[in-house]
């Protein structure tokens, strides 16, 4: 049948599907440039335009290698999104046994989103399927895909939100008490809160501040990552600690640029004493620049904090708020 075919719709034919065979090798190909969440959520997202962009090619070899024949060409919009779901089906089962991917239903749904968007974008502008008096219903259809296309991509809104506050705030590096730093933060075998500062810490009298419960678990900890990484202008690192406790307990600081191998001696680690009430925190950061064995940390590629204990002998509780460059 495609010999039958007119030179030029075999052409655009063969042409939208190496479009296709294209766009299908750089979602097989893609990495993130940087594992940050931010590069994270603009790859899951990204599902959105380069499956739009299948379907809009499907659409483009459906009415080349099918004529439309009698009738509105609804079939050839019905046949590009049932490419886009097949090719999408078979992109997730073969992710099962890859070792560097993973299977995600977030994935397969931006997927159908973006052909189902795009091709209702096209089909407003579609003169096959309108005549001159369709405007309100085309409209329609523009105003609920750009809609849909917005609510898909809040939480890369939300996220670039948290990134600007997180620039804003510095030299202020963490605010364990901020909504803003919430994406950042996770807990290891330990738990986070807020609540009101204790009656001591008279600084921060009436304001909540951050409570890091340490149970008798090994290891447990508070993981800041991509704290503002460039730290070359600073000369110290500050924070404020207030323990509760009736006798000094142990707490370790880790600091890790871009180019920590995973090594114990290719970082900085400092373990503090803090005594019962406030403790004041200061660090050179030429002690965290020359750290690691046998080069210098990249004090303007900052890659992650944590802050951890061994298995305390009971558990235990140490609020902080603030930490800072000065």
């Amino acid at each position: 049948m495609s010999l039958e075919l007119p030179r030029r719709d075999w052409v655009r034919g063969m042409a939208a599907l190496a479009g296709i065979a294209a766009l299908l090798w750089v979602l097989v190909a893609g990495r993130p440039p940087q594992p940050t969440l931010l590069w994270k959520e603009i790859f899951n997202l990204g599902h959105i335009p380069l499956f739009g962009m299948v379907a809009l090619l499907a659409l483009v070899a459906a009415r080349a290698f099918l004529p439309a024949g009698p009738g509105r060409p609804l079939r050839h919009y019905l046949l590009a999104f049932v490419v886009v779901a097949l090719i999408s089906l078979v992109s997730e089962i073969a992710q099962i046994n890859m070792a560097s991917r993973q299977v995600e239903v977030q994935d397969a749904v931006h997927n159908l989103l973006g052909a189902i968007c795009f091709l209702v974008i096209r089909s407003a502008f579609d003169p096959l399927l309108w005549d001159s008096d369709s405007r309100a219903p085309r409209g329609l259809l523009l105003v609920a895909a750009s809609l849909a296309l917005f609510v898909a991509s809040w939480t890369l809104i939300e996220l670039a939100w948290h990134y600007g506050m997180r620039s804003a705030a510095f030299p202020r590096i963490v605010d364990l008490d901020s909504g803003w730093q919430q994406p950042f933060i996770s807990a290891q075998r330990a738990d986070i809160g807020l609540v009101p500062a204790p009656a001591g810490w008279k600084e921060k009298s009436g304001h909540r501040v951050s409570v890091i419960s340490f149970p008798q678990n090994p290891w447990p900890g508070v993981t800041i990552r991509e704290v503002y990484p460039d730290w070359t202008r600073m000369k110290a690192y500050r924070m404020q600690v207030f323990s509760t406790q009736d006798h000094s307990v142990h707490l370790t600081i880790r600091i890790e640029d871009a180019l920590h191998n995973q090594r114990h001696n290719d970082r900085f680690n400092r373990t503090l004493s803090i005594e019962p009430g406030l403790n004041d925190v200061s660090i050179p950061l030429k002690d965290i620049r020359d750290a690691p064995v046998g080069r210098e940390m990249d004090l303007s590629q900052v890659w992650q904090l944590i802050l951890f204990t061994s298995r305390p002998e009971e558990p235990l509780e140490l609020h902080i708020s603030d930490i800072w460059l000065e």
